[in-house]
């Protein structure tokens, strides 16, 4: 047997991560207490590092969750793993299909690579994301939330 996950193994932890308004906690599920995370970039509101569980959770999948509209169905494709079995290494290319709440497509291409303690924990994640499609999509969340907040207040 392979001491970390299988090809296999790993496209259902990617996999996991898609779906409804629980899937960013089940993709949490299979990170190391305190992984390292870095979503590589330099211009764009999702790079950066986050430490940790919780940090993930709350700072990197709290801005996706805001953003996007995990009540309507959503889907992960794994397009391609390489690594994991032997190797404690993998890169996995996915692409999310979703709805904004702004209500527009997200079709998003993505590629991480990751490692993988010998209990199967995610330990450290490079995420390689398309900036200009969160930034496009950020920029129309925050219209929307917006007009939204202004044409819900009342003018006496």
């Amino acid at each position: 047997m392979s001491p970390y996950p299988s090809v296999y193994q790993i496209e259902e932890i990617f996999q996991d991560g898609g779906g409804g308004p629980e899937a960013p906690d089940t993709f949490v599920s299979h990170l190391d207490p305190k992984v390292q995370m870095t979503v590589v970039g330099h211009d764009h509101q999702t790079a950066g590092d986050t430490h940790g569980q919780d940090d993930i959770k709350d700072n990197h999948f709290g801005f996706l969750k805001e953003m996007l509209d995990f009540s309507k169905p959503n889907k992960v494709d794994v397009l391609r793993v390489i690594g994991g079995g032997e190797s404690p290494w993998a890169c996995v290319e996915l692409v999310f299909n979703g709805k904004s709440k702004a209500g527009k497509d997200f079709h998003h291409e993505c590629c991480f690579v990751v490692r993988f303690n010998s209990a199967g924990k995610i330990t450290k994640v490079r995420a390689y994301y398309d900036s200009a499609h969160i930034d496009d999509h950020a920029k129309v969340h925050h219209e929307h939330k917006s007009k939204n907040e202004t044409s819900d207040t009342v003018v006496e």
